[in-house]
């Protein structure tokens, strides 16, 4: 049997407990209602993670697609990057898949020799690790530059009120001439 076999076989069981995985990474109660909570609306970050997790499994599964990587990849890892993970939490999510699958199927591939395609299988989960710290990088930065605008814009008020306030103060200290 091949690994492209296995992981399909198993591919529910995997991203299952990718999920878990992922939702280990909060604090217990809010892990807890990640789980439960299936609504879009009222849990959008499990919905993006159960969303982002099956086309993330499905590209390292098969032949890699990086746009359809980074497509996949945004959800997830645009919640993260502005919730109070630190980079290496934000995408240790992507190495967690390994654990997930030798936990799997590990068994398998030991009785089946495939090593050779295990290693192939990390490799491709590193490649994706790399993308989704690219993403993360883009998020962050779109972040920032979303925070400078605003202190601009505050700055920019701050100083119109400022120059406003100003006028007025002049306009009151001149004299006026009722001869005019």
């Amino acid at each position: 049997m091949e690994l492209s076999a296995l992981l399909e076989e198993n591919r529910e069981a995997i991203l299952e407990g990718w999920f878990e995985r992922i939702i280990g990474t909060y604090p217990d109660v809010t892990s807890g209602f990640l789980a439960k909570q299936k609504d879009r609306f009222q849990n959008p970050v499990g919905y993006a993670i159960t969303q982002s997790i099956g086309p993330i499994y499905d590209q390292v599964a098969s032949e890699m697609d990086a746009d359809r990587l980074l497509e996949a990849l945004d959800g997830i890892v645009r919640i993260r990057s502005v919730q109070e993970f630190t980079p290496t939490e934000t995408i240790g999510f992507v190495f967690d898949l390994k654990a997930v699958i030798r936990a799997e199927i590990g068994d398998r591939i030991r009785s089946l020799e495939k090593w050779n395609e295990l290693a192939e299988l990390e490799s491709r989960v590193d490649r994706v690790a790399l993308l989704a710290f690219e993403k993360y990088t883009e998020c962050r930065e779109n972040l920032h530059q979303v925070r400078n605008r605003e202190i601009e814009s505050r700055a920019a008020r701050a100083l119109g009120t400022v120059k406003g306030r100003s006028a007025i103060s002049q306009h009151e200290e001149e004299p006026i001439d009722d001869d005019v």
